[in-house]
Protein backbone atom coordinates (compact mmCIF):
# COMPACT_ATOMS: atom_id res chain seq x y z
CA UNK A 1 0.00 0.00 0.00
CA UNK A 2 1.94 3.01 -1.24
CA UNK A 3 -0.68 5.61 -0.45
CA UNK A 4 -3.99 5.83 1.39
CA UNK A 5 -6.14 5.60 -1.78
CA UNK A 6 -6.50 1.84 -1.32
CA UNK A 7 -6.67 0.47 2.21
CA UNK A 8 -6.01 -3.21 2.77
CA UNK A 9 -8.73 -5.13 4.55
CA UNK A 10 -6.25 -6.14 7.28
CA UNK A 11 -5.42 -2.49 7.95
CA UNK A 12 -9.14 -1.60 7.91
CA UNK A 13 -9.85 -4.35 10.44
CA UNK A 14 -6.97 -3.26 12.68
CA UNK A 15 -8.30 0.32 12.70
CA UNK A 16 -11.85 -0.87 13.40
CA UNK A 17 -10.63 -2.98 16.30
CA UNK A 18 -8.63 -0.09 17.71
CA UNK A 19 -11.04 2.82 17.16
CA UNK A 20 -14.47 1.23 16.82
CA UNK A 21 -17.22 1.10 14.24
CA UNK A 22 -17.50 4.84 13.61
CA UNK A 23 -14.96 6.02 11.04
CA UNK A 24 -15.24 9.60 12.40
CA UNK A 25 -13.43 8.37 15.55
CA UNK A 26 -10.48 7.06 13.55
CA UNK A 27 -7.26 9.05 13.00
CA UNK A 28 -8.01 11.86 10.57
CA UNK A 29 -5.36 10.78 8.05
CA UNK A 30 -7.08 7.38 7.61
CA UNK A 31 -10.71 8.47 7.34
CA UNK A 32 -10.92 9.22 3.60
CA UNK A 33 -9.35 5.90 2.61
CA UNK A 34 -11.47 4.09 5.20
CA UNK A 35 -14.67 5.58 3.76
CA UNK A 36 -13.64 4.41 0.30
CA UNK A 37 -12.79 0.96 1.67
CA UNK A 38 -16.18 0.79 3.42
CA UNK A 39 -17.80 0.20 0.02
CA UNK A 40 -16.29 -3.31 0.18
CA UNK A 41 -18.84 -5.75 1.70
CA UNK A 42 -16.13 -7.33 3.87
CA UNK A 43 -15.19 -3.92 5.32
CA UNK A 44 -18.88 -3.12 5.93
CA UNK A 45 -19.16 -6.37 7.91
CA UNK A 46 -16.06 -5.42 9.92
CA UNK A 47 -17.62 -2.01 10.70
CA UNK A 48 -20.91 -3.62 11.73
CA UNK A 49 -19.12 -5.99 14.10
CA UNK A 50 -17.11 -3.13 15.61
CA UNK A 51 -20.28 -1.03 15.96
CA UNK A 52 -22.06 -3.86 17.83
CA UNK A 53 -19.10 -4.10 20.21
CA UNK A 54 -19.22 -0.30 20.67
CA UNK A 55 -22.91 -0.53 21.56
CA UNK A 56 -22.24 -3.30 24.03
CA UNK A 57 -19.42 -1.34 25.69
CA UNK A 58 -21.56 1.80 25.93
CA UNK A 59 -24.13 -0.13 27.97
CA UNK A 60 -21.57 -1.09 30.60
CA UNK A 61 -22.09 0.52 34.00
CA UNK A 62 -19.52 0.39 36.76
CA UNK A 63 -21.00 -1.59 39.65
CA UNK A 64 -21.41 0.39 42.88
CA UNK A 65 -19.63 -1.36 45.74
CA UNK A 66 -21.82 -2.27 48.70
CA UNK A 67 -21.05 -0.99 52.18
CA UNK A 68 -20.18 -4.54 53.23
CA UNK A 69 -17.63 -4.88 50.44
CA UNK A 70 -15.98 -1.60 51.40
CA UNK A 71 -15.80 -2.68 55.03
CA UNK A 72 -14.29 -6.07 54.07
CA UNK A 73 -11.65 -4.35 51.95
CA UNK A 74 -10.80 -1.88 54.71
CA UNK A 75 -10.68 -4.59 57.36
CA UNK A 76 -8.38 -6.72 55.20
CA UNK A 77 -5.91 -3.85 54.81
CA UNK A 78 -2.69 -4.05 56.79
CA UNK A 79 -2.94 -2.72 60.34
CA UNK A 80 -0.65 0.24 59.62
CA UNK A 81 -3.02 1.41 56.86
CA UNK A 82 -6.04 1.22 59.16
CA UNK A 83 -4.17 3.13 61.85
CA UNK A 84 -3.20 5.78 59.32
CA UNK A 85 -6.89 6.23 58.41
CA UNK A 86 -7.77 6.82 62.09
CA UNK A 87 -4.79 9.17 62.56
CA UNK A 88 -5.84 11.22 59.55
CA UNK A 89 -9.30 11.72 61.07
CA UNK A 90 -7.75 12.76 64.38
CA UNK A 91 -5.40 15.23 62.65
CA UNK A 92 -8.23 16.87 60.72
CA UNK A 93 -10.32 17.10 63.90
CA UNK A 94 -7.37 18.63 65.74
CA UNK A 95 -6.78 21.17 62.98
CA UNK A 96 -10.44 22.20 63.07
CA UNK A 97 -10.43 22.57 66.85
CA UNK A 98 -7.17 24.55 66.77
CA UNK A 99 -8.55 26.92 64.14
CA UNK A 100 -11.73 27.50 66.15
CA UNK A 101 -9.76 28.15 69.34
CA UNK A 102 -7.38 30.52 67.55
CA UNK A 103 -10.33 32.50 66.21
CA UNK A 104 -11.99 32.67 69.61
CA UNK A 105 -8.74 33.73 71.26
CA UNK A 106 -8.09 36.44 68.66
CA UNK A 107 -11.62 37.82 69.08
CA UNK A 108 -11.36 37.77 72.88
CA UNK A 109 -7.99 39.52 72.79
CA UNK A 110 -9.29 42.21 70.47
CA UNK A 111 -12.27 42.95 72.69
CA UNK A 112 -10.11 42.88 75.84
CA UNK A 113 -7.60 45.30 74.34
CA UNK A 114 -10.27 47.73 73.19
CA UNK A 115 -12.02 47.72 76.56
CA UNK A 116 -8.78 47.80 78.60
CA UNK A 117 -7.31 50.72 76.68
CA UNK A 118 -10.67 52.46 76.50
CA UNK A 119 -9.96 53.41 72.91
CA UNK A 120 -13.30 52.26 71.62
CA UNK A 121 -14.85 54.52 69.01
CA UNK A 122 -18.08 56.32 69.87
CA UNK A 123 -20.13 53.77 67.91
CA UNK A 124 -19.13 50.27 66.93
CA UNK A 125 -21.03 48.37 64.24
CA UNK A 126 -20.79 44.58 64.45
CA UNK A 127 -22.62 41.61 63.04
CA UNK A 128 -24.54 41.48 66.35
CA UNK A 129 -25.75 45.07 66.24
CA UNK A 130 -24.56 48.62 67.00
CA UNK A 131 -22.97 49.55 70.32
CA UNK A 132 -22.79 53.06 71.67
CA UNK A 133 -19.80 54.24 73.72
CA UNK A 134 -19.61 52.43 77.04
CA UNK A 135 -21.93 49.51 76.16
CA UNK A 136 -19.08 47.03 75.74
Amino acid sequence: MSDMTDMAVERFQALAEAYGGTIDRWPIETRAAARRAASNPLCRAILAEAASLDALLEQWKDPVPTHGLVERIVSSAPIWMRRMRVRRRIWWSGIGIAAALAGALAGSMAVALIVANNHAPAEITTAFGDFADGEL
